[in-house]
């Protein structure tokens, strides 16, 4: 079963209407000082939405698809914890090394990573599917079953169950990130778990985690538009269903969603990626690294009213 989904038109224009009032006053009294008119600009456009947005956040950023630029950026180059967003990396590096439709075998090793999602040892899935499974439910087994089973294929005489076959595979999303221009985002495993007390098992930015959940919606959006669903049931190789929630509660929350991605640890705390059509085909994308578990989703959602309203002075 999907999520519900709010029709384009009719939402865009309610936002529009709604952000008016709220971040449109009456004239000040007397004009402001010079420093301060600048302070609460964003574009040279007076009376920003985002001046009056305060988030949990550590950092956040809010990217224009099809303008190409930033509209709003909080710490957007300070490297934090990315936690489960590293699965956005884990999907985009397995279809660009092998055909989506691939078998995933489901070995002990996977089984016994952090998290059970209800997957069974032996058991085989086409690449498109569990991917759609991983990243709903971010399930770490099915991370590292993919990792295991495409780094399989990358090294020669090394089986997926031998652990090499899974750092081949870290070491290809490594490699794509910096071919994608990340230069602060790093992967020291496939799920995005932390090592340790101390150490993070990915590490990003909020500026470079908006820009990856935009390159991976661009490149394959038959995977990531599944994100938008409140649950799905997929379906192994002998077509045994699994139910598949989305860690994301609050998919209603956002307009015309396109796709997202949490992620939550001990080091991290609570993260979040999202995009959404703001109506007339204007997608953009919202990050929040370094939230809480439930500030996270409020934090993303102020950035998304913030976005219509800011529309009101760009039409």
């Amino acid at each position: 079963m999907s999520a519900h989904i709010t029709h384009p038109d009719y939402f865009f224009w309610a936002a529009i209407v709604a952000s008016f009032f709220l971040f449109v006053g009456p004239p000040p009294a007397a004009p402001a000082a010079p420093t301060i008119a600048a302070a609460s600009t964003l574009g040279g456009l007076p009376h920003s939405p985002f001046s009056a947005v305060e988030l949990l956040a550590k950092a956040a950023f809010v990217y224009d698809l099809n303008a190409k630029r930033e509209i709003y950026g909080k710490n957007k180059r300070e490297v934090l914890p990315l936690a489960s967003i590293a699965k956005i990396m884990t999907a985009a590096t397995a279809l660009a090394l092998v055909p989506e439709t691939t078998y995933v075998v489901v070995d002990e090793q996977a089984i016994q990573e952090e998290g059970d999602n209800g997957l069974h040892a032996g058991e085989q899935w086409l690449l498109r599917d569990i991917l759609k499974f991983m990243l709903i439910e971010s399930s770490n087994d099915a991370a590292v079953a993919v990792a295991a089973s495409v780094g399989e294929t990358l090294g020669e005489g090394i089986g997926r169950e031998d652990r090499a076959a899974r750092a081949l595979f870290v070491a290809e999303m490594n490699r794509l990130a910096h071919q994608f221009g990340f230069r602060s985002t790093s992967f020291a495993n496939e799920t995005g778990l932390d090592l340790d007390e101390q150490t993070a098992g990915a590490y990003s930015t909020a500026e470079e985690a908006a820009m990856l959940l935009a390159r991976a919606l661009e490149r394959f959006p038959d995977i990531l538009r599944e994100t938008r669903s409140n649950e799905l049931a997929l379906r192994n190789q002998v077509g045994e269903s699994r139910p598949a929630e989305n860690t994301n509660r609050d998919t209603d929350r956002f307009p015309l969603l396109l796709a997202s991605k949490t992620g939550y640890t001990d080091l991290a705390g609570g993260n979040l990626v999202v995009a959404f059509d703001a109506g007339f085909n204007r997608p953009f994308v919202v990050a929040v690294l370094g939230s809480t578990a439930n500030g996270r989703f409020t934090d993303a959602e102020k950035l998304v009213w913030a976005t219509l309203g800011y529309l009101t002075y760009n039409q």
